[in-house]
């Protein structure tokens, strides 16, 4: 853990503006953090705003850039932070403000969305160097798209298609395990291929998880043994698993621990290249980014994560 340097610090927060907790955060959050540092606010209106809210924000003389959302917001604007300035070696500390219905990367990280916690994090100022993962697009020659938590493909994309499209209605733990159980019975299983530096893997597949950070899915945690800094990805594979099977499994994956099935394996790698006989889409961190082909590298310790 490392300290910036000393003095009131100045950040930009980019606030998820559909946020369910919008008015907490302007109500007590912003007061509370405005006794410790300089912060200016800019709100997203749009779908990708925080994409291009960051990108503005990053030509700026700041010490953070703030995500105030949930982890889709913090994809987002750490897309927004490095379109431009991938190789850049000064760029501002990288921090979230969990409002988000599954703040999966907070969890991995430690990060609190208590007002006490948060004081004490932007007094602090303290900062961890963590890994990123970058996802490039073989055949479509699509803009390169990076991840700080988990990029998966199977169940997974199709999970996200539905929790984007539902109104969350009942509230957004409802319509997550809504979108799962309608995933469950129409999902079809199909053959990925895996190929990294050191081994290959193919096979039909329920769900694979490429994982920077711990959990996913509003807890789960996929890949108990994943680490953020230590230049490798923790690969979860579930080939052909049932339903019933899975579902089974997902009990020990919310306590944080590894699955015991025949057709469930960890492989670690810092590179990894997907693909699929047929189309096949991917997300990451709750964002739908593209479709397979994908190679996905490790950018080892590129962002300084407040935490």
């Amino acid at each position: 853990m490392e300290e910036a340097q000393g003095g009131v610090k100045s950040v930009i927060i980019i606030l998820n503006g559909i946020s369910l907790r919008k008015n907490y955060f302007y109500s007590r959050i912003l007061p509370a953090l405005q006794h410790v540092v300089n912060a200016e606010v800019w709100e997203t209106r749009s779908k990708n705003d925080a994409v291009l809210l960051a990108a503005k924000a990053v030509t700026r003389s700041v010490d953070g850039i703030i995500a105030a959302g949930g982890d889709g917001t913090l994809n987002q604007v750490l897309n927004g932070i490095l379109q431009e300035h991938e190789q850049s070696n000064n760029l501002p500390v990288l921090g979230l403000i969990p409002l988000g219905s599954g703040n999966d990367f907070a969890r991995t990280m430690g990060v609190r969305g208590d007002i006490r916690s948060l004081e004490k994090l932007f007094t602090d100022f303290f900062y961890k160097s963590v890994d990123l993962g970058k996802i490039t697009f073989n055949d479509s020659g699509e803009q390169p798209r990076y991840f700080i938590n988990i990029a998966d493909v199977g169940m997974g994309p199709y999970v996200v298609q539905r929790l984007l499209s539902s109104d969350r209605i009942f509230g957004s733990l409802v319509a997550y395990y809504a979108a799962i159980i309608k995933t469950f019975f129409t999902y079809r299983p199909f053959e990925l291929h895996m190929s990294t530096p050191l081994w290959k893997w193919s096979g039909v597949i329920r769900s694979v998880a490429i994982a920077n950070g711990k959990f996913f899915g509003n807890g789960i945690g996929i890949a108990p043994d994943a680490k953020p800094d230590d230049g490798l990805f923790s690969c979860f594979i579930a080939g052909r698993i049932s339903v019933v099977d899975f579902i089974l499994q997902n009990g020990r994956l919310r306590k944080g621990k590894r699955p015991i099935h025949s057709e469930i394996q960890y492989r670690e790698t810092d590179s990894v290249t997907l693909r699929a006989d047929e189309t096949q889409p991917i997300e990451a961190d709750g964002e739908l980014v593209g479709k397979l082909p994908v190679t996905i590298d490790v950018l080892r310790k590129r962002v300084k994560f407040l935490c």
